[in-house]
Parts: structure tokens; sequence; C-alpha cells
């Protein structure tokens, strides 16, 4: 069968015909996350994902002649994903948020209530305003990161920023 009857029947939910372009694709899509992980065993997961995220979004496949691609391309956003997930976790591991790494505005030396007040915060919540003010992402950059919905990213910092306000000025 040829690639494009193979993706307009997956598109219907022939799962085999799927299987056939994961087997035509499998050994391209685990080389190139090998080059980013350097692991056999995190290669195939993420190869395992790219999968999945294209059997999902097959149909958002604008012609299917492109399929091998539009595969990779995928396979490249998971990539990325990893590293800038791996990235962040050893930086977060490195330099989480403490009452020592707030300063004041002048730069003169450290703003002792309000580092207080945020090392008295969830390890997690310290995490959230790490990622937001030291590194400057935005809540939908963060999401990604962290793999958790903006929801739940907007709605923490916003609880966060209002116990801050509370603790720092009580009036």
């Amino acid at each position: 069968m040829d690639e494009e009857t193979l993706v307009l029947a997956a598109r219907k939910g022939d799962r085999p015909a799927f299987d056939l372009l994961v087997g035509r694709y499998a050994r391209a899509v685990i080389a190139r996350h090998l080059a980013w992980t350097k692991s056999a065993a995190a290669a195939e997961d993420l190869a395992q994902e790219t999968f999945l995220r294209a059997w999902q979004g097959l149909g958002r496949l604008k012609d299917p002649r492109a399929f091998g691609s539009w595969l990779l391309s995928i396979g490249g956003y998971v990539g990325q994903e990893w590293l800038r997930r791996k990235v962040t976790d050893e930086r977060f591991r490195r330099s989480a948020v403490t009452p020592q790494a707030l300063w004041t505005e002048s730069g003169e030396g450290p703003d002792l209530p309000l580092a207080q007040a945020v090392g008295d915060l969830a390890p997690e919540v310290q995490q959230l305003l790490s990622l937001r003010h030291d590194r400057g992402l935005t809540c939908l950059e963060i999401a990604r990161e962290l793999g958790r919905p903006i929801g739940t990213v907007t709605k923490t910092l916003s609880r966060a920023y209002a116990e801050l306000r509370a603790r720092l000025d009580p009036e």
C-alpha cells in the first residue's frame, strides 16, 4: 500500500494502517530522538510519544503525502520539549528560590520580609515563582515546561501573589 492510502485509512480509524506507517518510520524517529537523548530507552519513550501525538493529530495533517516530514517535525517538537524539561529540572534543582536569592529592587541587599514570605510558600509554588520571575517565562511557557494546564499555573500564581500581598501588607 502506498503512504497516502495508509494515511487516509488511518484517519478513518484503521489502526493496522497506522501501524504500517509506524513500521516505516520507527527507525528514523528513534534515530532522531537518540541524537537528542543519547539514551536508547529515552529515545524509544520519545518515539512512542511522537507516534501517539501523530495518531491523535492525524486529522490535522493537510497533505497525506507529507506524512513522513510531518511525523519527523512532531518528533522534533517532542525532542525539544524533552530537552527543555531536562534543562529546567536541572536548573531548578540547582537554584530553587530561597529567601537569600531575593533582592530589593535597588539591588543593595535582600528584601527580608519578601524573602521570608516566599520561603514560607510550598516548594511547587516557589518553583512557579522562580520560573516566572527568575527566568522570565510566561504562564503558557511554564505550563508547557511543567506539563500542567495553563489554568492551573495562572490560578496558582494568582493565589501566591494574593498570599504574598496579604503577608506583606495586612491592611
